[in-house]
């Protein structure tokens, strides 16, 4: 009786035993509704939910394509540009074996064009170029194959060009014998500049005057005319025609004050000093007109600028 009355009262003024249990509160509990996976829509939802989740489901599945295509598209950018710099590489190492090939083997390659010969032959030129027996045009160089021609005293002018894509392009303009020189041991050919650009033991095969009355010493090839009467013969003929220079047989410069010039008709043009080549050698053009259209017997020409004469016979 007095236990009971004892453990009311600590009870009631709050004392708890340790071995008392603790109580948990009750959580409410819902039940998961479980929808098989082979049903399309969920039988609890109304219509108008299960149309809002499938449009859902579109757009997620639309997202989803977009995504892989932009990803696969990406890909396949990243590989062209992987494939093209791959290329670049092997492209740009082939050109290079390529070029390194042809620069040190002995291979032909390209082409060697020559225009404005007339007498030299295409080996003259490739002789006179440096070039070797096979034409290799990048192992040649336009600026050496230029002053290896200006340094050939057949040749007066030579422009060397490279072209695109494998040419070289050659134009030059020979020098020509304008007339023969006597010498003390045979004939010297030299053009309208006076320089000696042949030097021969006979006359053969002579298309050009010949100078005579002066017999000239030892002449090399390269060596420039100096003597004032045979200077002065050649600059006469550089003012003339090519048609009157054609016609012109001899130059005789015996006599420095009497320069005399036979034409194939044997027309004897005297020149005098040989002065004022200019107006003598447009003096002639008109006398032998002159004598042409009136069918004259001519004894001599005198281009005197002062007073020209023709002499009939």
């Amino acid at each position: 009786m007095n236990n009971e009355y004892t453990n009311h009262d600590a009870t009631a003024n709050g004392i708890i035993s340790h071995h008392t249990q603790t109580i948990r509160p009750i959580r409410s509990q819902t039940h998961d509704v479980f929808v098989p996976p082979h049903l399309e829509n969920d039988p609890l939802q109304s219509p108008a939910e299960r149309r809002e989740k499938q449009k859902q489901k579109q757009r997620r599945m639309i997202r989803r394509k977009v995504l892989r295509t932009k990803k696969e598209k990406a890909i396949q950018r990243r590989r062209q540009k992987r494939n093209h710099r791959l290329l670049a590489v092997f492209a740009v190492a082939g050109v290079i074996l390529l070029w390194l090939l042809l620069r040190l083997l002995p291979i032909p390659f390209g082409a060697l064009i020559v225009d404005g010969n007339e007498s030299l032959s295409f080996d003259d030129v490739y002789r006179a170029s440096g070039v070797p027996g096979y034409v290799n045009v990048i192992q040649l160089s336009p600026d050496d194959i230029q002053e290896r021609l200006s340094k050939d005293l057949r040749i007066e002018r030579a422009v060397v060009t490279r072209e695109f894509p494998a040419t070289i392009h050659v134009d030059l303009k020979e020098r020509k014998a304008a007339a023969v020189i006597t010498t003390m041991y045979g004939f010297a050919y030299v053009d309208a500049e006076g320089t000696v650009i042949d030097i021969q033991p006979q006359i053969k095969n002579v298309s050009v005057p010949i100078m005579t009355g002066k017999k000239m010493d030892t002449l090399l090839l390269g060596d420039t005319i100096t003597d004032g009467s045979l200077y002065s013969a050649l600059a006469y003929m550089r003012k003339v025609s090519p048609e009157l220079r054609r016609t012109i047989a001899e130059i005789n410069v015996g006599n420095p004050e009497n320069i005399t010039v036979y034409t194939t008709d044997s027309i004897p043009i005297h020149l005098g000093e040989g002065d004022h080549p200019d107006e003598r050698a447009e003096i002639t053009e008109e006398m032998l007109q002159e004598v042409r259209d009136n069918h004259l017997a001519v004894q001599y020409i005198d281009t005197d600028v002062k007073s020209p004469l023709v002499k009939s016979k």
